[in-house]
């Protein structure tokens, strides 16, 4: 029976950027289309081409990831691996996050002292980042304003190659033995999903 009373912590779709259309509330439609207008501008100037003012309106899939610590979790296990690493403490702790012992074969992705063969995922923060359907090296962190107007910050990544890059790491995952069960495994699956639809449908992934 599915547990009503769980709430996840990480919802995705993937659907376009332009929640409304011109026809169901044109105020919220010209705000919203101005907002992902000038997003579009800033790519622009970091020679990401993309029209995200296409499908205003189109959402095609929905899903969900349990939680934060699931997804650090999958970077773990991800750049662990690719350092041959011991992957056992990983699997011992699970989805938790020591935020005052946070692993360094991530922290130093994160802090640029060691290069990863998965940056579209390690980088993921989780809230408020998306993922393009066109392919670029590196994900970009861009501004943007956030719902109540003010500036922001946005991680924009590539659905192409994260899918990519989650295609390589579960065949490493497979090999290492890490079971399915595993929430860093069910979180890889949620996002390989999305990264399919993403291309399938030409449209953005977005995380809130």
């Amino acid at each position: 029976m599915k547990d009503l009373t769980h709430i996840p912590e990480l919802d995705l779709v993937v659907g376009s950027l332009i929640s409304t259309r011109p026809d169901e509330d044109h105020a919220i439609f010209n705000e919203e289309r101005e907002t992902v207008s000038e997003l579009q501008r800033h790519l622009q100037a970091a020679s990401i081409e993309i029209d995200l003012l296409a499908q205003p309106g189109t959402q095609i899939w929905e899903g969900s990831i349990d939680s934060v610590g699931a997804l650090y979790q999958l970077c773990r296990l991800a750049t662990r691996l690719e350092q041959d690493d011991d992957i056992t403490p990983v699997l011992e702790d699970g989805p938790i996050i020591y935020e005052d012992d946070l692993d360094r074969a991530v922290t130093d992705v994160w802090d640029a002292l060691r290069p990863t063969h998965f940056p579209h995922l390690v980088h993921l923060p989780g809230f408020g980042s998306y993922y393009l359907p066109i392919d670029f090296a590196q994900p970009v962190v861009v501004p943007i304003r956030n719902e109540q107007g003010e500036q922001d910050e946005a991680f924009i990544g590539s659905s192409v190659q994260l899918q990519r890059e989650l295609s390589e790491l579960a065949t490493r995952l497979q090999q290492a033995g890490v079971p399915t069960s595993t929430s860093a495994y069910q979180c890889l699956s949620v996002l390989r999903t999305a990264a399919e639809q993403s291309l399938n449908f030409h449209l953005p992934i977005i995380f809130w």
